[in-house]
């Protein structure tokens, strides 16, 4: 960085070069207080440690913590173990590296371990964001409240899913691409490598970091850079380099193909909310149209347009946001770079406002200042630290946890058992094999008929006697004031055996008697 002093001369200024101080001794750099720059990154840090830290309750979760312990008994799933009227269909676990961590956590450190482990992701989410968004705007203050915009949507989606994985992997992606003499940028093939081998395996969204890249490369070579020559040329190799060894996996070409031929699933993934454009009228999309809006008056308003590569790679980007809801925390970091260039502290300022604002960003901030924060940030992180492990680690308000101890209790455990897909979780989660259930969401796996025949059950349309009659359901677990709960309380044949304030337990009379 370029020093006021030298700004001074620069701009013609004369006199005196002020006195050097002598060189700080070793027990002072020891005692040496974080400057503003480092507070800001801390203040970020205490923030994901909030984020990450909650209890465990999501239901995909779930899923992926019984595939974990699956794997850790039995090895790697090809075929499902965990339905009845899809035993035995081809299996891909495409998270399965992520479900084995999260399984040898818990065995070995308990589930609290688990969500250690989301929080250390959260916070490096945060602070690789924030500090990204300062090193290309150059200021504080705009790069913190360009960070809280662009994790507005992070946020609200936020869950212990392996997702969180890929969305710390697109960061270092974009910081290699966005930040060429850093450390991750002078080293692209080593790092795109490993990079994309881990995000592989724990998440499909590892094709999004190639589409990033190839984004990338085609709108540098729009605005004059080919891909073969210089920076882009090794991109391209290192791109090369990390999409070979995606194939090093134990399903092999298989896991490569799961997010392709997943996408192609337009009839399985029509009633899975994640997949659904987002919802402007509930919070996540209340938060993405908020970022949007945010997006579209920094490009107009500013004097720095965004360039045809910029263009060329958010567009795409913000059109998968509001193709499908899952995508809508992927959309602003991709962008981030761009508005943060957007803002940044123009190059053509005066030289004195220059030396000015670079002055005020160097001048250290008051020891007792500083200390008070740092006993803030302490005390809080140790406050949320102390108050989850005094809780219980996992969730489970909401799922049919009184109606499956009735199912127990009745003796019915391990019969034909119908609940909805959220609750299919749950059910796995708790009873593993003893309960096989009807469907989880894994709407990537489930043949096709099986999904249409849960539609038709989930919606009480005509026809869902028929499906239970066929598929030789014995059980249903479902919600206490939703359509198939009143038909079957009028369906002969089948008898209430519990309710509560949430669920309803029905049995078939032969089954009951």
């Amino acid at each position: 960085m370029t020093s006021t002093l030298e700004v001074r001369k620069s701009a013609g200024a004369t006199g005196p070069a002020p006195a050097r101080l002598p060189p700080l001794t070793s027990s002072h750099r020891r005692w040496r207080l974080p400057g503003l720059d480092t507070l800001y990154t801390m203040v970020f840090a205490v923030v994901g440690l909030g984020v990450g830290i909650e209890r465990l309750s999501d239901n995909s979760f779930f899923l992926h913590l019984r595939t974990g312990r699956w794997i850790l008994e039995r090895g790697i799933p090809h075929v499902d173990p965990f339905s009845y009227v899809a035993a035995g269909t081809d299996w891909v676990a495409q998270s399965w590296l992520a479900e084995t961590l999260y399984a040898a956590l818990e065995r070995v450190a308990g589930p609290f371990a688990i969500r250690v482990l989301v929080a250390t992701v959260a916070v490096a989410v945060f602070v690789v964001a924030f500090r990204l968004a300062l090193h290309l705007v150059g200021d504080r203050v705009r790069a913190a409240l360009l960070t809280v915009s662009t994790l507005g949507p992070v946020f609200v989606l936020w869950s212990e899913r392996p997702l969180i994985f890929g969305v710390l992997f697109l960061l270092v992606v974009i910081w290699l691409v966005e930040i060429p003499s850093s450390w991750v940028g002078r080293h692209e093939v080593a790092v795109l490598v490993i990079v994309f081998w881990l995000w592989a395996n724990i998440h499909g969204s590892f094709a999004l970091g190639f589409a990033y890249l190839g984004l990338h490369v085609l709108g540098r070579w729009a605005q004059g850079a080919a891909p073969w020559r210089g920076r882009e040329r090794t991109l391209v190799v290192a791109t090369g380099a990390a999409f070979a060894v995606c194939f090093l996996t134990p399903y092999g070409p298989d896991l490569v193909a799961f997010p392709v031929e997943l996408v192609t699933r337009s009839e399985a993934l029509r009633d899975v909310v994640e997949w659904s454009s987002p919802d402007f009228h509930r919070a996540s999309g209340i938060v993405f149209l908020a970022w949007v809006l945010v997006f579209a008056a920094v490009l107009a308003t500013t004097r720095r347009r965004a360039s045809i590569r910029d263009l060329i790679v958010t567009l795409p980007f913000l059109a998968l946001g509001f193709w499908a809801l899952r995508n809508i925390a992927i959309a602003p970091l991709v962008a981030l770079p761009v508005l943060a260039r957007a803002v940044a502290v123009p190059a053509s300022f005066p030289v004195g406002r220059i030396a000015r604002h670079r002055a005020r960003r160097d001048q250290a901030p008051s020891r007792p200042f500083v200390s008070m924060i740092l006993v803030v940030l302490g005390v809080l992180s140790v406050t949320l630290v102390v108050r989850a492990s005094s809780e219980p680690d996992f969730a489970f308000s909401g799922y049919p946890v009184r109606a499956m101890d009735a199912v127990a209790a009745d003796g019915l455990l391990g019969r034909r058992l119908l609940t909805d897909d959220a609750d299919g979780g749950y059910v796995l989660l708790r009873y593993g094999l003893r309960q096989p259930v009807f469907l989880d969401d894994r709407f990537d796996m489930y043949p096709q008929p099986v999904l249409d025949d849960f539609t038709v059950v989930n919606g009480g349309q005509p026809g869902w006697d028929r499906v239970l009659e066929r598929r030789d359901v014995e059980v249903v677990v479902w919600g206490r004031d939703r359509v198939l709960t009143q038909l079957l309380r009028r369906e002969p044949g089948w008898r209430e055996i519990h309710h509560d304030r949430l669920h309803v337990v029905f049995v078939r009379d032969d089954v009951a008697s």
